[in-house]
């Protein structure tokens, strides 16, 4: 490949030649521009045509008829009007079809975020829902700004170590707490954080490297073992000028968060959790006195979800509450007025749920409602499936008959049917009319696949294997390039992710990844640890991150490798981005016999670089679980490297800080280890110089492909 230095990597380049590094050849510091490559048009040329390959199934618009017994449907340009007991087409011709049905739509209040925060940051600017007034966050203090813009200043003790209205990047990166101040929905109230980050170190990084002079940026970053920030919450009456304190408890080190009002104004909730984070408390808070009752307490051998989903009813007084104490995901019913909160489990806690599809409420029903959510209920435990269940827990059924993966649910207003797309790997979408009993009544549309026919691409396939320890069954997708030959060797490319509460896959029917027309074959692999197959299944990385997880990627190679003659197992690469990064950099590191080729961006290189609250939800602390902080470290192994690694980093990453890459450097620099390495100077997490993708694809391809 011709040499070409990447402008934004003159600084690595220099440190590569002048810290002392051997290089293998002048070309370990070459690359070509990404259109440059060979095989980069194909791979651009299958990009702009993928999307329009497979025309999805489409049932067009439905109306139902329940009274009648009937859903009409589109088919084309006319309406078809079916029997739901039959599916046989009723004549119609003389009726109208009646009126699209409202969809349900989340009940909201007005008010809340002015600007919208960067990520890991919380709002500076709430409005109320009244529009009478502005929280802002200003100089470390709360500030309440009226409409003719005076100001009333809420708190003025503020400074760089005690925080008003703000939290902190962990909380907002990692508890997804982008608010600080929240008014009552009355708009009488105003609750804010009151936050302490004295004893937790700051992390500098060095900005403006591309100017004339640098400048430097910190924060308050707790990493494994730190002190942790200090979360209180204060409630302001905005008529009395009064402010009172909020009795969270006497742990210092728990965390504060998913703070909000209930719909009638009349309780505060807020969410804490114990640092090992296998403890979640929901508390009820009175907003006149402060005092405070536990709602909801949740537990876990290993950790418990932070983020359950909470989904008030119309009174204000009940609530949906995401619980996993079976296990699985399972949604319960819970009401702030009864001494035991928990009305009813609604499903039998044998299989996870995803989200909900709808909420009827109404008195006349089983508990005054029924649930429609969807979950993983088939044989196949990536076959998503629509269930309804009533509020008092009975009548549980399933609304999806099919073995297929389903979306797009479209619900009669009676719930005595649905339709639905349903799909495999192998089986392209198509519209299906259920009955509420989920038998399949009629296929209203299947996808057309003439294009894809017609053309060379090819669809991917989904495949299965055992874990090692022969325990859980994992799932994969392999990609094909259009070329695909069976009796020729290919390289392997893992795509990976693989992070605790991630995933790849869906049972869907997929066309090839378009980056296969480099000349390759890609495989990805939802590990053991990521979600949606239960508790044990996602715990069983628990404390052991970089071992059981990239063991479950490694295994699924050697596994397609025995299966397929057409793999060539002495050229396997595995590339990803942040978590995936370090399962990249870790795979040639812990596994060179699978593994031969690296590209890692961002990674994580020692989990004691990263922050407290995602490091110890699943590793505890380093004084607790030194072994497996180095059993799961790059840094620590880097004299196992055989094979070829390049390391991609922004130097003002702020999320996985450059000084995980600066360990690994030099751990291999000391070592004497060849390596490559792509450092940019204004990137942050998010590396999005095209350079990057240049001199990540001109590594793959040369290692993997070569001269083919």
């Amino acid at each position: 490949m011709p040499l070409r230095i990447m402008s934004t990597a003159v600084l690595s380049c220099c440190l590569l030649l002048t810290t002392g590094l051997a290089l293998a050849s002048p070309a370990s510091i070459s690359w070509d521009r990404y259109e440059d490559i060979p095989g980069a048009d194909k791979v651009q040329a299958a990009q702009a045509t993928s999307r329009r390959l497979v025309r999805s199934a489409s049932g067009g618009s439905v109306r139902w008829d329940v009274e009648n017994g009937r859903a009409w449907t589109r088919s084309g340009d006319q309406w078809v009007v079916l029997d739901l007991a039959t599916g046989t087409e009723v004549d119609a011709a003389d009726q109208d079809p009646p009126e699209a049905a409202e969809r349900q739509r989340r009940r909201g209040r007005r008010g809340g975020m002015v600007d919208r925060p960067a990520r890991g940051r919380q709002a500076t600017r709430m409005q109320s829902p009244d529009g009478a007034m502005t929280a802002i966050h200003r100089d470390h203090n709360v500030i309440l700004s009226r409409k003719d813009g005076s100001e009333i200043a809420v708190t003025t003790e503020g400074d760089s170590r005690n925080r008003f209205g703000t939290a902190s990047w962990v909380y907002g990166e990692e508890l997804g707490q982008q608010t600080a101040m929240w008014f009552s929905p009355d708009s009488k109230k105003l609750a804010y954080y009151a936050f302490d980050v004295t004893d937790v170190p700051d992390y500098y990084l060095l900005g403006g490297l591309t100017d004339l002079r640098t400048d430097i940026m910190d924060e308050a970053y707790p990493k494994p073992g730190d002190p942790n920030p200090i979360a209180n919450l204060r409630i302001h009456d905005i008529e009395s000028g009064k402010d009172i304190a909020v009795d969270v408890g006497d742990d210092d080190d728990q965390y504060v968060y998913d703070i909000e009002f209930s719909p009638d104004s009349e309780h505060l909730l807020y969410r804490r959790m114990n640092r090992h984070q296998n403890v979640l408390e929901v508390v009820m808070v009175d907003p006149e006195t402060g005092e405070s009752r536990v709602l909801i307490r949740e537990e876990q051998p290993t950790w418990v979800a932070h983020d359950s989903e909470l989904r008030w009813l119309a009174d204000g007084r009940r609530f949906l509450w995401a619980s996993e104490r079976s296990g699985f995901r399972t949604f319960e019913l819970w009401d702030l007025e009864e001494p035991e909160g928990r009305l009813a489990t609604l499903g039998d806690g044998t299989f996870p749920t995803e989200r909900i599809a709808r909420i009827d409420e109404d008195e006349n029903l089983p508990g005054g409602g029924t649930l429609y959510f969807s979950g993983y209920g088939d044989e196949h435990p990536m076959n998503l499936q629509l269930y309804s269940v009533n509020f008092d827990g009975s009548d549980l059924t399933r609304m999806t008959g099919d073995a297929l993966n389903h979306s797009n649910f479209d619900i009669a207003p009676d719930g005595s049917g649905v339709v639905a797309t349903g799909q495999t790997w192998e089986s392209a979408p198509e519209s299906i009319l259920y009955g509420k009993d989920g038998m399949r009544i009629k296929t209203l549309a299947t996808s057309d696949l003439s294009r894809l026919e017609a053309s060379t691409r090819r669809a991917s396939e989904l495949f299965s294997f055992e874990t090692e320890d022969g325990t859980e069954t994992c799932y994969g997708r392999i990609h094909y390039p259009d070329d695909f030959d069976p009796g020729r060797k290919w390289p392997i490319l893992v795509d990976v992710y693989g992070g605790p509460e991630s995933r790849a896959l869906r049972n869907n029917y997929e066309i090839s990844n378009p980056v296969t027309e480099f000349g390759l074959v890609v495989v990805q692999i939802d590990n053991r640890g990521t979600e949606g197959r239960g508790k044990a299944f996602e715990g069983a990385t628990y404390l052991k991150l970089g071992q059981v997880d990239l063991g479950d990627q490694a295994h699924g190679v050697k596994t397609l490798l025995e299966r397929h003659d057409f793999l060539d197992g002495d050229r396997v690469g595995i590339t990803g981005h942040s978590y995936g990064g370090y399962m990249s950099a870790l795979a040639v590191l812990r596994h060179p016999d699978v593994f031969h080729v690296a590209v890692a961006g961002a990674p994580v290189t020692d989990w004691r670089n990263y922050d407290t609250i995602y490091t110890e939800r699943y590793m505890r602390t380093p004084g607790e679980n030194k072994l497996n902080y180095d059993l799961g470290s790059c840094v620590k192994l880097a004299n196992r490297l055989e094979g070829e690694l390049l390391v991609l980093h922004g130097m003002i990453d702020d999320n996985v800080h450059p000084s995980n890459a600066w360990q690994l450097v030099n751990a291999l620099q000391s070592k004497n280890i060849p390596f490559e390495m792509q450092f940019f100077p204004n990137a942050t997490h998010g590396i999005y110089s095209p350079a990057s993708r240049s001199a990540k694809w001109s590594f793959l391809v040369e290692h993997l492909v070569g001269e083919e």
